[in-house]
């Protein structure tokens, strides 16, 4: 009997210790995508990123023309070349292959300029976007966030459990604030501020003026050479006209 009221028991604090760990978390999605191409700064970053990366293509994509043409050069004046010669072109192709390869892991490769680019434009946004997410997981209470644009496996989920409008009002607000901060403190008046926006013009002013100066003074000497050289030429017609 008391055996069987032993195993009662512990089928009884199995049940509930199952239970317990059988309780239902609370999850949540966000499109990391989706609140990025709403950011302003991200949209801007993102075409700094491009123009940047664009640039490095052209500039290998000029490189490899030149290669080309190298190459082709050599193969049409090969018959007329001594073999020194043609050698001696072998190799700077060599040398002008090897130094675009140099280039291209330069900018793209694993620890490119790319990568640094990324890093200095792109990163700061996604983390400022990674620290709402977990501001509001705290507030709200969730167990888990998932991002559905990332490598997680979310096949279908509710609207409901999807924050990412939620995450971007955040954001939102809190660019907004800083911005109406700013501009409040731009309005209040700061003496060492006034005096220091005045030393800018007055620095500004005095180079516009340098510039000026520099200006007329080489045009000045450019009239003097003119001139100079006018009656210089008016001289040797005269001479040539008394002979």
């Amino acid at each position: 009997m008391k055996t069987k009221i032993l195993s009662i028991l512990l089928i009884f604090t199995l049940l509930i210790q199952y239970s317990f760990s059988q309780k239902s978390e609370r999850i949540g999605i966000i499109d990391m995508e989706y609140i990025l191409s709403k950011m302003e700064d991200y949209t801007i970053a993102s075409q700094q990123l491009e123009e940047k990366i664009g640039e490095w293509k052209k500039e290998i994509d000029l490189k490899s023309k030149f290669i080309k043409n190298l190459k082709d050069s050599l193969e049409i004046e090969r018959p007329l070349l001594t073999k020194e010669i043609v050698d001696d072109r072998k190799s700077e192709i060599e040398f002008e292959v090897k130094q675009m390869n140099d280039y291209k892991e330069k900018r793209f490769g694993v620890n490119g300029d790319w990568v640094v680019q990324e890093l200095l434009l792109i990163k700061p946004i996604q983390d400022q976007v990674l620290n709402v997410v977990q501001s509001i997981a705290k507030q709200k209470k969730f167990d888990k966030i998932f991002d559905q644009s990332a490598d997680a496996i979310v096949l279908y989920s509710e609207k409901k459990y999807d924050i990412s409008d939620l995450v971007l009002k955040s954001i939102l607000r809190s660019e907004k604030l800083e911005k109406l901060n700013l501009e409040f403190s731009e309005e209040s008046f700061n003496p060492e501020l006034e005096e220091k926006k005045k030393e800018i013009e007055e620095k500004k002013l005095k180079k516009a003026e340098e510039i000026k100066t520099r200006r007329e003074l080489i045009l000045k000497q450019k009239e003097e050479k003119r001139k100079a050289y006018q009656r210089k030429r008016d001289s040797l017609l005269e001479l040539r006209r008394k002979k």
